[in-house]
């Protein structure tokens, strides 16, 4: 799969296009095929190697949110099917055309709203809704 990948901390100019493995999903995971991702300051800050990725996910993909459609489903994840649109916040990895996430951290996506413009929503609408 693509991805875009950092090659070391830094400005933008540390990114680049590469093919990297694709993710399965282990138990209470969902593998999502990522329509779009936004970008937000977080991951700027990670990118510059001042907000290391959390134990467990991507250190070198960034994208901490993402939106989607659902392309596979771990064991015992009974909320979504595939084929469902979700969007979410994730550790790393949603600068890519599949990120894996915990299947309780995805909410569906807005079906009002194209998938290509969901990608910026997870982090300010949970963020504010979180903050409510």
């Amino acid at each position: 799969m693509r991805a875009i990948v950092m090659r070391e901390p830094g400005n933008a100019d540390v990114l680049e296009m590469r093919e990297v493995d694709r993710p399965a999903p282990a138990d209470g995971e969902l593998l999502v095929r990522v329509a779009s991702s936004g970008v937000n300051r977080a991951d700027l800050m990670q990118r510059m190697g001042r907000y290391p990725a959390p134990p467990g996910y991507p250190e070198h993909i960034l994208g901490l949110e993402y939106a989607g459609t659902v392309e596979a489903i771990g064991q015992g994840v009974e909320r979504f099917a595939v084929g469902h649109a979700v969007m979410g916040i994730t550790g790393g990895g949603g600068y890519a055309d599949f990120v894996v996430v915990p299947a309780v951290t995805a909410v569906s996506a807005p079906a009002a709203l194209a998938l290509l413009r969901v990608g910026a929503l997870p982090e300010v609408f949970m963020t504010a809704f979180d903050a409510a």
